[in-house]
């Protein structure tokens, strides 16, 4: 054999041990072992839990037989012991060393920032970069049917405010991907409040308040694709201040200060819905600065308490007995829940309704002095699609 020569074949490899075979079958067996132990052993137990947004699979009946090992198989690849264990390693890969987010509606920012894309993933192109545009009639319809609840509420002699939340990326585009760049024309919220300002509706504009509140301390958190109480508290004065000069004067005498619990740096940590969604929450920690369970916690510091005299379990109410406070109804979304305990000091009764449409029955019911609708920036459309 030549050296250097091309022609030259590669030295043929040495014969394997002797021991080949043994270590084979070993191998073999060790995993016929750890298979059932994988199938029925959950060794993370109940501290981890992908969110897969669906319903385990329900054992399978034997008919039609044709479906049936496939059906077998997703139900036990549902029941798979060792199933948490495998999802939390790959995502654990995926988000924390390829940084790429598991789940397709998350996006991963700068800092360990978490963005919601919306359920249908493409929140941030419509609202934010422009990608996918909305037309000026479908704005138009928004502004008309909230026109259209206000002229009905004002002919009973109810006042009514809007607001719409904006999203993280729009408080906080400076954590988005370096490859995440606004839309060169306005933002559909932006030419929304245009319009409910040409209509004189009373509208609480909490994008112009909630850059003007950016500080050092968050208003959003990282992790979560919600707002903090700090955020919450800044448009909770904003609302309130709204509500104030739309009912009579005199009316509502004064607003309750949100609460502002004291923070224990080390102690008050927060993983919020992005990082479960993703699978891991342990890598996405933030400090809660403002922890809003201790408001929970603290319930007998408050006027207003949870009445259940509601039927439908999409509505709450709460009474104060502090007199001459008004009524409300608070049509709203989940960006409102740090919102219920600060709002439901101001009303000897207040009625939340987890929905998109105004139900004249229930303002019949209520008669209340003022009609609150809270959304936020994703569900702009919305209540053009829930018209009274």
């Amino acid at each position: 054999m030549r050296e250097g020569d091309p022609l030259t074949l590669p030295p043929v490899p040495p014969p394997a041990p002797a021991d080949h075979p043994r270590r084979d079958l070993l191998t073999a067996a060790l995993f016929v072992l750890a298979l059932p132990v994988l199938a029925f052993v959950n060794p993370l137990g109940d501290r981890w839990q992908v969110q897969e947004n669906r319903a385990r699979a329900d054992w399978p009946s034997t008919l039609p037989l044709g479906t049936y090992a496939s059906r077998f198989e997703q139900a036990f690849n549902d029941r798979f012991g060792g199933r948490s264990l495998l999802l939390l390693i790959d995502h654990a890969v995926v988000a924390g060393v390829f940084r790429t987010s598991p789940a397709a509606n998350v996006l991963l920012g700068r800092e360990d920032w978490l963005y919601w894309l919306g359920e249908d993933g493409r929140s941030l192109d419509r609202n934010f970069r422009g990608a996918l545009g909305i037309g000026t009639s479908e704005l138009a319809s928004v502004a008309s049917e909230l026109k259209r609840r206000q002229v009905f509420l004002g002919g009973k002699g109810i006042a009514y405010v809007v607001t719409i939340v904006p999203e993280k990326f729009t408080i906080y585009p400076e954590f988005l991907p370096a490859w995440v760049a606004p839309g060169a024309w306005p933002t559909p919220l932006a030419r929304l409040a245009a319009m409910l300002e040409d209509k004189n509706i009373a509208y609480v504009d909490l994008d112009a308040s909630l850059r003007s509140a950016k500080g050092p301390t968050l208003l959003y958190y990282r992790t979560d694709s919600h707002w903090n109480l700090l955020g919450a508290s800044v448009g909770y004065e904003q609302i309130m201040l709204e509500v104030q000069r739309a009912l009579p004067m005199g009316r509502l005498q004064s607003i309750v200060p949100p609460p502002h619990p004291a923070y224990v740096p080390g102690a008050d940590r927060y993983s919020g819905d992005l990082a479960r969604l993703i699978g891991v929450p342990s890598l996405y920690e933030e400090p809660d600065t403002a922890p809003f369970a201790k408001v929970l916690a603290d319930a007998s510091a408050r006027c207003a308490k949870r009445v259940d005299d509601a039927t439908d379990p999409l509505v709450e109410a709460y009474r104060c007995d502090r007199p001459g406070l008004p009524s409300a109804i608070v049509y709203r979304d989940s960006m409102a829940i740090p919102l219920v305990p600060l709002l439901s000091e101001n009303f000897s009764r207040v009625v939340y309704v987890s929905s998109r449409r105004v139900d004249p029955q229930l303002i019949a019911r209520e008669r209340p002095d003022v009609v609150i609708e809270e959304f936020v920036e994703r569900s702009l459309l919305a209540p053009a699609y829930s018209p009274m």
